[in-house]
């Protein structure tokens, strides 16, 4: 019985456990309280849910390349919390920081974020695999420390690596 196991382990298990580790399903989240931003970035607005946040980053970066400006990290700066708002309600700000300088034209919009204190926590695994890491761990320390998720949050991915901020 023993031996009819071990096929089925080494056929489907073992590549999907592989998978989930590559994607950096098993890495942990890491806190810090730091001193963040300004940014300046260049953006789109997106309406309702957030699976549509990665085709409206491509937009984005597309039309950046188009009005020939150069796209820094990925932004996106969520301003409801999925939690209590419905989801046709979400909202958020999706693009690029640019330099200070940049002047972009429509359908861009440019927005920034004055420098501030915050609680930052950061993951490193697959676009599709990070945001429910980090948002989870980040609402447990949250909870742990007594404190409320402040609005917005930004996220900044790069690198391979999610950056989640919220104001202290």
């Amino acid at each position: 019985m023993k031996k009819h196991w071990i096929p089925f382990l080494l056929a489907f298990v073992l590549p999907l456990v592989l998978v989930f580790w590559w994607w950096g399903g098993f890495n942990q989240a890491r806190f810090e309280l730091a001193q963040r931003g300004p940014y300046r970035y260049a953006y789109l607005s997106q309406k309702g849910d957030y699976y549509k946040l990665p085709e409206k980053q491509m937009e984005v970066l597309k039309t950046l390349q188009q009005q020939g400006l150069q796209a820094g990290t990925s932004i996106t700066v969520l301003l409801n919390d999925p939690r209590t708002t419905p989801k046709r309600e979400w909202s958020a700000q999706v693009g690029y920081l640019v330099d200070a300088g940049a002047s972009v034209s429509d359908p861009l919009l440019i927005g920034n974020i004055p420098a501030r204190s915050v609680v930052l926590v950061k993951v490193r695994a697959q676009p599709l695999l990070a945001p429910g890491k980090a948002y989870s761990a980040l609402l447990d320390y949250l909870d742990e420390h007594h404190m409320k998720l402040n609005l917005p949050t930004v996220e900044l991915y790069q690198d391979g690596e999610l950056t989640v901020e919220v104001t202290r």
